[in-house]
């Protein structure tokens, strides 16, 4: 009995733990179809950045119109990223949401105080037939 209830007690402050670090993260996982209302949504808005962290080849293939290209495999995307207004809202993606995670994790780290991951990536933005831009 004794073991059972030190084992709950445990679980129940492991859950604490978990929750109290991710309480104040500045990253939110959005859905494609919440991603292309707030792009609608912030339309024109200046303190808004469609962030695609793809390479400059996958960016010419077709990008979400209006993002900006920042490769984070790039030799010098910690340095470009450091560049960028922190106060501002990032919506970040990338082909399937990888690449965008580690962007985000380290755009966190730099002290952004909005990102918005759009987890699913833009093969998901391309099966739900969305609107695409390519490079002139």
């Amino acid at each position: 009995m004794e073991r059972m209830v030190r084992t709950v007690w445990a679980t129940l402050l492991a859950l604490i733990l978990v929750t109290a670090a991710t309480a104040g993260s500045a990253v939110t996982n959005v859905t494609v179809g919440k991603a292309q209302a707030l792009i609608k949504e912030r339309a024109g808005n200046a303190e808004f950045v469609i962030l695609d962290v793809r390479t400059p080849e996958e960016f010419a293939e077709g990008h979400i119109d209006g993002a900006v290209n920042l490769d984070v495999r790039a030799k010098d995307f910690e340095k470009r990223l450091r560049a960028l207004d922190r106060n501002k809202s990032y919506l970040v993606y990338c082909r399937t949401g990888n690449r965008s995670r580690m962007a985000t994790i380290a755009m966190e780290a730099l002290g952004f105080r909005s990102i918005l991951h759009m987890n699913e990536g833009i093969v998901k933005w391309k099966q739900q037939n969305r609107p695409l831009a390519r490079a002139a």
